[in-house]
């Protein structure tokens, strides 16, 4: 006999219909609780969520600050330009604060003159910023100590070491009721991240300490790397060892909503156990972008923005095209990587519900803001320009990338409570 059966009073073996007005308010009663206990737990994770104000924050990868180093894949000889630009739309979109993710600047530089040199040219914000390593940060002609040459940011912004060993990972409160850890999966002359076992230990006892806040999580690789990442040789050597150890981590926990990460320069959205991975791309390799989260007590509206220089986003996508990375995508159709890095609508401009199972929701196009041109000199120049001349270039970017707003469109109707979902 089915609970069906049951709960209309129908009998085992029998035909009958028979059903009284108090045993089926009986029936009715004991089998809606029963769905409540189902979900009782998953509300109660949902309006912790909720319990933390609006607010919103920039994410900012792949910067690779330098003087003096000649373009390649990344726009080296521009890099400085395109902080200075980002940072403008950032301090006139006024987020709460700034997290760089990792590989702010192409080695530190001798005696560490591209760190210093990125200190000065983040000083416009009038937020706080924080950041986490990348490769690139402790890669230099020496063994580069990330103490030594990043202590003093660190411990001036909040970020204190936890452990006192050559990893600095690090978890804070950005703004009430928000919980925000910083992984460390840098390893020096390596694609390839690792996050040893005490870090682990470390993230579990942290994720136990601050129950009950909204936690957002950060690393440069990708803890669940994007297609093609996600596949055998030579893309593997791009991501985390540890990648799904420290997922199942985070996944323990129901107040992890959202994951970071860059490396791979690639515009990505998924989902796995109501957990949003976001893959983001760097400013500059093409697309040339980064994104803003605005965070509301219901989801994450998400919006990209891009480099304004038209020409030099062009020239970026040149470069990627020919790319070693392109050709072993695809040998015949290296230009099919540029839609790789890109991504989808879905991957750019959204908005990721924190209700269970809940499916990302469009956002509406709107009308993308003009970009400016640069002259042919700035493009084709053999020298880093002037911090004089980078100034007098630098107009203010007024819309994101078909940029997220209100009058949100449902894609799909919601999933069912518990299902899990992703844009793969």
């Amino acid at each position: 006999m089915s609970q069906a059966d049951d709960l209309l009073g129908n009998k085992e073996g029998g035909s009958q219909f028979r059903l009284t007005r108090r045993s089926f308010l009986s029936k009715t009663s004991l089998f809606l609780a029963s769905l409540g206990a189902l979900s009782l737990e998953s509300a109660f994770d949902y309006a912790c969520a909720a319990n933390s104000g609006d607010f919103s924050f920039a994410f900012i990868e792949g910067v690779h600050l330098s003087s003096g180093i000649p373009d390649n894949v990344k726009l080296l000889a521009e890099s400085q330009l395109f902080l200075q630009n980002a940072l403008k739309t950032v301090s006139e979109q006024a987020v709460d604060f700034v997290l760089f993710g990792g590989d702010q600047v192409e080695s530190p530089g001798r005696d560490d003159t591209f760190w210093q040199l990125f200190i000065d040219v983040v000083q416009v914000l009038n937020c706080p910023w924080y950041f986490v390593f990348g490769e690139q940060d402790i890669t230099g002609a020496a063994p580069v100590d990330r103490m030594r040459t990043y202590g003093p940011d660190l411990k001036g912004r909040g970020m204190e070491p936890k452990d006192g060993g050559p990893e600095c990972y690090w978890s804070l409160d950005p703004v009430p009721g928000v919980h925000l850890i910083g992984l460390d999966s840098a390893k020096a002359n390596s694609n390839a991240g690792f996050i040893k076992q005490a870090q682990l230990d470390w993230l579990k006892k942290d994720l136990r300490e601050n129950r009950g806040k909204l936690t957002i999580a950060v690393s440069h690789h990708p803890l669940l790397p994007p297609p093609p990442y996600d596949s055998g040789p030579p893309w593997e050597e791009f991501i985390v060892e540890q990648g799904a150890q420290t997922r199942e981590v985070l996944g323990a926990s129901k107040d992890v909503r959202l994951v970071l990460s860059g490396h791979v320069g690639i515009n990505k959205i998924q989902k796995e156990r109501d957990i949003w991975y976001v893959s983001c791309p760097s400013l500059t390799v093409y697309p040339c972008q980064f994104k803003i989260f605005r965070v509301k007590s219901d989801g994450i509206l998400v919006e990209t923005y891009q480099i304004t220089y038209e020409a030099l986003v062009k020239k970026a996508k040149r470069e990627l095209s020919s790319s070693r990375v392109s050709f072993q995508y695809s040998s015949r159709k290296p230009l099919s990587f540029l839609k790789v890095v890109e991504g989808e609508e879905l991957d750019r401009n959204v908005f990721l519900p924190f209700a269970p199972g809940a499916l990302p929701l469009k956002a509406p196009k709107k009308k993308k803001a003009p970009k400016q041109k640069a002259s042919k000199a700035s493009v084709d120049k053999k020298k880093t320009p002037t911090s004089s001349q980078q100034k007098s270039d630098i107009k203010p970017q007024t819309a994101p990338v078909d940029s997220a707003g209100n009058g949100m469109e449902k894609l799909n109707a919601p999933a069912e409570t518990g299902k899990e979902t992703g844009n793969n």
